[in-house]
């Protein structure tokens, strides 16, 4: 009675996961029509069409009745023109209540601040792990963050673990190291046929730094508005970016509904730089210094040294005493040393 109990379960199991013949066809239908319309790549849409239409010809296509195993094909064939698509079965309300969203995560913890120091010879270090939202309490604590780091003489900016987040706490972060208010990036979105420009603040004179010597660390996990952050930077010649080439992704997406309960991410908008005109998708931000991810810090920081001994020497416009002088050149030197 037990073993015939269980092979019921197992088939009641299967079935309501199997799909027809009709319900295949519908969804490869909507998705086509989907990504006709929103993709913002158009010049790509005819390709990924007749690879689509390729997969519903082919004898694997017909044999599937699993809804994972569609999911699972499809987001395969839609990765081989864009990484950002994906396929899979919508979550239910519990599947989504129990699982914590980005900007929730990064709200608890600190609102994406994991470490702030003051190096030895004065010298700033912030990792940024997210760019939360940007709500009332998160700019407080960036105005806070920001305080703590004033009277140091150059800056680190960790972002080799930062996975993204708003593009308008880029925005308001990028504005304590301008002078100025600057055209940062712009974002197209193709179904709406709108872009839009994003500009840092104008900030008052005694919050702002355009002057201070900026270290960007970047890497392999940093994605996204992180990306964003560096490759804005690295273009308006504002920062040293050090480390390795970052993830590439430039195009922001959203999920579209599909028959049977299935739902598709679609890339509907790209960023555009003002200066250079394109974005990083799909290639990365390419550092000005690549070196392993485990020793950039380190590079960042012998870098920094190296430059504010030389403006002291050079301007004497730091306000070091001689003593302070001998001590940077000092740090500096055993820093080589290691």
């Amino acid at each position: 009675m037990l073993k015939l109990l269980y092979l019921l379960l197992l088939i009641i199991s299967f079935s309501s996961v199997a799909l027809n013949t009709a319900e295949r066809q519908a969804i490869h239908s909507a998705l086509k029509k989907t990504i006709e319309v929103n993709y913002v790549e158009s010049e790509k849409v005819p390709a990924i069409l007749r690879s689509l239409d390729n997969l519903q010809n082919a004898p694997t296509w017909r044999a599937i009745e699993n809804k994972e195993v569609l999911a699972e094909l499809l987001t395969h064939t839609l990765e081989k023109s864009d990484t950002h698509f994906s396929v899979n079965q919508i979550p239910t309300q519990s599947e989504i209540h129990a699982k914590e969203s980005w900007f929730d995560k990064l709200k608890r913890k600190n609102f994406g601040f994991s470490a702030i120091e003051i190096l030895p010879g004065n010298i700033g270090y912030l990792n940024v792990w997210g760019f939360a939202q940007t709500t009332e309490r998160a700019k407080e604590k960036v105005a806070a963050v920001m305080k703590t780091l004033d009277n140091s003489d150059a800056l680190i900016i960790d972002l080799r673990e930062n996975q993204g987040g708003d593009a308008r706490m880029v925005q308001l972060f990028s504005s304590f190291f301008l002078g100025k208010k600057t055209h940062l990036n712009s974002f197209y979105n193709r179904s709406l046929n709108t872009t839009v420009d994003y500009w840092s603040e104008q900030l008052p004179k005694d919050k702002a730094r355009p002057r201070l010597p900026l270290y960007i660390l970047v890497g392999e996990k940093t994605f996204s508005a992180a990306e964003e952050f560096a490759y804005n930077f690295k273009h308006l010649n504002r920062a040293t970016i050090i480390g390795k080439r970052t993830k590439g992704g430039a195009n922001p997406w959203q999920y579209f509904p599909l028959p049977n309960g299935f739902r598709v991410a679609i890339p509907t908008a790209k960023a555009i730089n003002p200066i250079t005109k394109t974005n990083w998708e799909g290639v990365g931000v390419i550092p000005h210094i690549d070196t392993r991810e485990d020793s950039a810090k380190n590079v960042a920081y012998k870098m920094a040294l190296a430059h504010l001994i030389g403006l002291d020497m050079q301007k004497n416009n730091l306000g070091y005493s001689a003593k302070e002088r001998q001590e940077a050149q000092s740090l500096l030197f055993n820093a080589k040393a290691k």
